[in-house]
């Protein structure tokens, strides 16, 4: 089976774990996946939202150690820092509008749905709801918002992130397929 993919040009650099210690990273968590999952790490915090509800405070150790046990395909990129405001505000906020969904339910909310609202609040970045993670990727790379990426289990194909192309329909048919098992719609 042939998977169209969408090619982002980044810098890349081989991973070093306590990089991830410090700095604003968007995380792609089964960078593969249609979609993939998606998070922030703020100073080695890692929050997201997920199927099960918030997963906030990860430590980046604890992530990275589930990373290598399972062999998840991550793509770790690292944002440029916001001039204004601090860390620990940012990761305040994100927290915040984490907290403010519920678990990820399809036509509702998805992974991404705070990270948009993240990204808007600190990188004057439009909150479009139906755009999908490769083409708000685009968008951020073109505005110059990251430095580079680095990542586990997973290829940079020189440079280049590749992501799976998905359509919104595959998008809301996985989050049912993988809501079956904890909730019945």
């Amino acid at each position: 089976m042939i998977v169209e993919t969408v090619n982002i040009k980044l810098s890349t650099v081989d991973l070093r774990e306590e990089s991830l210690h410090k700095d604003i990273w968007l995380v792609s968590l089964h960078a593969n996946r249609v979609p993939p999952h998606i998070g922030l790490m703020i100073n080695g915090n890692y929050n997201s939202l997920t199927i099960k509800g918030h997963e906030l405070n990860v430590s980046s150790e604890a992530l990275l150690k589930t990373i290598s046990q399972k062999k998840i395909e991550s793509v770790f990129i690292k944002l440029k820092k916001n001039p204004v405001f601090s860390f620990d505000h940012q990761l305040e906020m994100l927290q915040e509008m984490i907290s403010n969904f519920g678990p990820v339910r399809q036509y509702e909310a998805t992974c991404l749905s705070p990270i948009k609202l993240f990204f808007e609040h600190f990188y004057a970045v439009t909150n479009n709801e139906e755009e999908l993670y490769f083409d708000l990727m685009k968008r951020m790379n073109e505005n110059e918002y990251f430095e580079f990426a680095s990542s586990s289990n997973f290829d940079l194909h020189n440079g280049f992130l590749e992501l799976p192309f998905y359509t919104v329909e595959q998008l809301h048919q996985t989050i049912k397929e993988q809501r079956l098992p904890y909730y019945k719609d």
